[in-house]
């Protein structure tokens, strides 16, 4: 019969968590996989070029507006304000997510990240709903004049500007390491949020400048600078819709695959008779981690039987954190369990 290792020291009542190993390998590795940090100087440098950018041609912009008379153009600066609120938050979420684990935050401050880009979205939701009124009140009164030369000039320049963040941020964006699993499993979401941003920046800008057109030639069509800026501004809050749902997924701790497959392979090696109290969730991006309890003969090789759980794990989800707890199979404790039975959908 094999011999099962105790631990020393344990508190009365606690069942052993063995360590996680990984295959092909057959040398033992800690209770989590190596997982590279999406907090590059790469990404923490573009971030702060962006804000520059984004800083000076908000102040352009603002002037510009309020020169040309044109509330598309306020709008579009508004935006850029958004976007910087979202670059330094982010940058910040980024300063906080380095932090090492301590003993009152355990997994770290990997949530930061989430928070920064969640707290970016709601700014261009509040932005866009506050334009939106405006945009229909001009509709209404119809009491004001564009000077359509300075908003064609501040809108090529908003293009411009807009098509270099874009260019800033792309590589960040794409920038990837290791697997990936449901989520982009090692994306950046800030950087996301950060680019999205600037896509809806982008499209505006060209928005603003075809209306500044048809201004220029069609004076007594000026209506087409609060249509735009009514348009525009739904484009872009629907366009940061994904970014929001996705940071409520990591704040509510969402599980980032199916967990009833894993479940159902897991249950599938031989002497596990039931698997149960199985948890599954993303921290942030890439971060995700794993608690799962097997009830098993009572003398199997448990070694081994760890070593193959654990491997099927890792196939499925790139975890920072890995908990397989393997107990004994009692039939009467586990049907008699409701937190014990399978989830089902």
């Amino acid at each position: 019969m094999p011999q099962l290792t105790v631990l020393e020291d344990l508190p009365s009542g606690l069942t052993r968590t063995e360590d996680c190993y990984r295959e092909p390998v057959e040398k033992e590795f800690h209770c989590h996989n190596s997982v590279v940090t999406s907090h590059d100087p790469n990404v923490w440098k573009k971030l702060v070029l962006a804000s520059i950018l984004c800083s000076i041609f908000m102040i352009a912009e603002i002037l510009g507006g309020y020169f040309a008379g044109s509330l598309a153009i306020m709008t579009d600066a508004a935006h850029l304000f958004s976007d910087l609120v979202g670059f330094m938050i982010s940058i910040l979420a980024i300063w906080v997510g380095r932090k090492p684990p301590t003993k009152r935050m355990t997994f770290g401050y990997h949530r930061a990240e989430v928070i920064g880009a969640l707290l970016s979205v709601l700014t261009i939701w509040i932005l866009g709903g506050v334009f939106c009124v405006l945009a229909i009140n001009r509709i209404y009164n119809d009491d004001y004049e564009i000077n359509a030369d300075t908003m064609i000039i501040v809108a090529t320049l908003g293009l411009i500007v807009n098509v270099i963040l874009g260019i800033v941020l792309h590589g960040s964006c794409n920038h990837s390491h290791g697997q990936n699993h449901g989520h982009s499993a090692n994306e950046n979401i800030n950087v996301r949020a950060a680019a999205v941003h600037v896509l809806g920046d982008l499209l505006q800008s060209f928005g603003v400048l075809i209306a500044a057109i048809v201004i220029k030639f069609f004076p007594e069509a000026k209506i087409a600078d609060p249509i735009c800026t009514l348009m525009f501004s739904i484009i872009v809050v629907v366009t940061t819709l994904k970014v929001g749902r996705d940071s409520l997924w990591y704040l509510i701790e969402g599980s980032p695959i199916n967990s009833v497959k894993l479940i159902t392979e897991l249950g599938r090696l031989n002497s596990v008779k039931h698997v149960h109290n199985t948890h599954i969730w993303s921290l942030a991006p890439g971060k995700d981690a794993v608690a799962v309890h097997l009830a098993v003969d009572r003398y199997c090789d448990r070694d081994l039987l760890l070593k193959k759980a654990t491997s099927i794990i890792e196939s499925q989800i790139n975890f920072i954190s890995c908990t397989v707890q393997i107990e004994p199979y009692n039939s009467e404790i586990t049907t008699a369990c409701e937190q014990c039975q399978i989830v089902q959908s």
